[in-house]
């Protein structure tokens, strides 16, 4: 008997014809998974209420409970909603009968007499599907994780990048706190008499405060409107579920993403940007956020790879325009470059070369997996010691999906 639990499955199998359910148990056990079989609904959902299940093997026609009604009592329940049914019946071919238990849930719909091959090859490639279900899950976890990661590798610029605003808008509002005063006095004197505003204007220096105010509140209100700017940016890209298709210029995504990341970078290396327009019809404008925003993180770490000699800095670069029928995006580095094995896995998901802690390996295959999911490409060119580039080629025209594949992008993703 084969003991390596993970690669055995358990079915359950519920038909009340002893001949047929020992036929079906045995046909399974050849095939290397542990079966369960009972003989009614009830005992079936008792067993999927006690032990974990794979996938249910289910007749369609049984005393009391029949196998409808057990599979919508199946798939009502969250937890099991996602467990494979093969229905196995011996009526006669009826295409309404089929149609009833594919609406109830079933995945699969077999006749008896059913051979081995056929029953074993339709197990195995429902639970393939179970497991890469699984697998995706897992991936949306893990990529949220990843999401949240690259967030908080920007979140120390963030906070400057607001600090630094706030602290002149705030001294503005105090200044401004202070000329309303004076002008509150050379008012009150003005009431008074015409001899005693004139003397408080030239004390209070009001000439020079008219003259100064308008700049003041010019600097403020800019100041107000970057800090909103990156308020904006930052809920626009940790929102990430609203991702309908719209008509998206990668110029903007660029700018966007920068207002993130502008400040560390340009800590660590100079910032060239050249982005012109670069239009795409029905993009995903949130992942292709992300998509720019793990590239520019990719860059900024990979200037680590490589130490300059004095007097020399990084540089980065970030250019969008059009080509052909493709809008273009490309971020180069001047880090030490990438080998051809490593280039070869370099999309593999959880791949890394980056010490333990820093990020899991989930970056550039997001953003591959985002780049095929709109028909678009990503190509890396780079040498040992002279950087690297990643130039994502995305079709201006891309077709208008269907509201479940943009509910499920959105999740594969966000």
């Amino acid at each position: 008997m084969n003991t390596d639990a993970p690669e055995r499955t358990r079915v359950l199998v519920v038909d009340d014809d002893d001949d047929n359910r020992h036929i079906v148990t045995r046909y399974l056990e050849l095939s290397g998974h542990d079966v369960l079989a009972v003989s009614n609904g009830l005992d079936a959902l008792a067993q999927l209420g006690q032990l974990r299940i794979s996938l249910v093997v289910l007749d369609m026609h049984m005393p009391g409970m029949d196998g409808l009604e057990v599979c919508r009592r199946i798939r009502a329940r969250a937890e099991w909603r996602k467990i494979p049914i093969i229905f196995l019946t011996a009526a006669p071919v009826d295409d309404a009968l089929e149609q009833a238990a594919l609406e109830a849930g079933g995945d699969e719909y077999l006749h008896r007499p059913v051979s081995r091959r056929t029953l074993t090859l339709r197990v195995r490639n429902l639970l393939r599907l179970a497991d890469a279900e699984r697998d995706r899950q897992i991936l949306v976890q893990v990529a949220q994780s990843e999401k949240l990661a690259a967030i908080g590798q920007v979140a120390a610029g963030v906070a400057h990048e607001i600090n630094n605003p706030l602290a002149f808008v705030l001294s503005n509002l105090g200044t401004l706190r202070d000329y309303v005063g004076s002008l509150k006095q050379a008012l009150e004197a003005w009431h008074r008499s015409a001899e005693e505003g004139r003397a408080i204007e030239r004390r209070l220096g009001i000439a020079e405060v008219l003259t100064d105010v308008q700049p003041i509140i010019d600097e403020t209100l800019e100041g107000g409107e970057r800090m909103r700017s990156i308020v904006r940016e930052l809920k626009s890209f940790m929102r990430g579920q609203d991702d309908a298709p719209e008509r998206v210029n990668l110029a903007e995504v660029a700018r966007s993403t920068l207002v993130l990341t502008e400040r560390d970078l340009s800590l660590r290396a100079e910032l060239v940007r050249s982005l012109d327009d670069a239009w795409v019809e029905h993009a995903p404008r949130q992942r292709l956020h992300q998509v720019v925003l793990n590239l520019l993180i990719n860059a900024r770490q990979a200037l680590e790879t490589r130490q300059l000699a004095e007097g020399e800095r990084h540089r980065i670069e970030v250019t969008t325009r059009n080509e052909g029928d493709c809008a273009v995006l490309s971020v180069s580095d001047s880090g030490g470059g990438i080998s051809d094995e490593v280039r070869e896995r370099l999309f593999e998901p959880f791949f890394t070369t980056k010490p333990v802690g820093v990020g899991v390996g989930l970056g550039l295959p997001l953003c591959a997996m985002v780049v095929d999911q709109v028909g678009g490409t990503i190509e890396v060119d780079s040498r040992v010691g002279e950087g690297a580039r990643f130039t994502l080629r995305i079709p201006h025209e891309l077709p208008i999906p269907s509201s479940k594949a943009v509910t499920e992008n959105a999740r594969g993703v966000g």
